[in-house]
């Protein structure tokens, strides 16, 4: 059961992130995707964000860790968000003109 749901929430992660690249599907379609994706991560990352300083009082090293670990998240999602999106726009832009 947990393979079958992990392969579907592949196939639908993985296919919203194709679709939301292709600048040949409509933006009515593309940016509510896109959306979707940042809420999925980012209610990810403020989870173990929020994990990391409820457990600061008991385990300081653990809730620590687990801080550092979500901001690196952020940081290396927002990178990969602007190499995949705002820098394939721009780039796709000077082609049409």
């Amino acid at each position: 059961m947990e393979f079958i749901l992990e392969v579907l929430l592949d196939l639908i992660l993985e296919g919203s992130v194709e679709i939301s690249s292709n600048h040949k599907i409509s933006k009515f379609i593309r940016y509510p995707l896109i959306v979707l994706i940042i809420a999925f991560f980012l209610g990810i990352i403020s989870l173990i964000l929020i994990v990391g300083l409820v457990s600061l009082k008991e385990h300081p090293l653990l809730g620590l860790f687990l801080i550092i670990v979500s901001i690196i998240l952020l940081i290396g999602s927002i990178i990969k968000f602007k190499n995949t999106y705002i820098k394939k726009t721009h780039h796709e832009n000077l082609h049409l003109k």
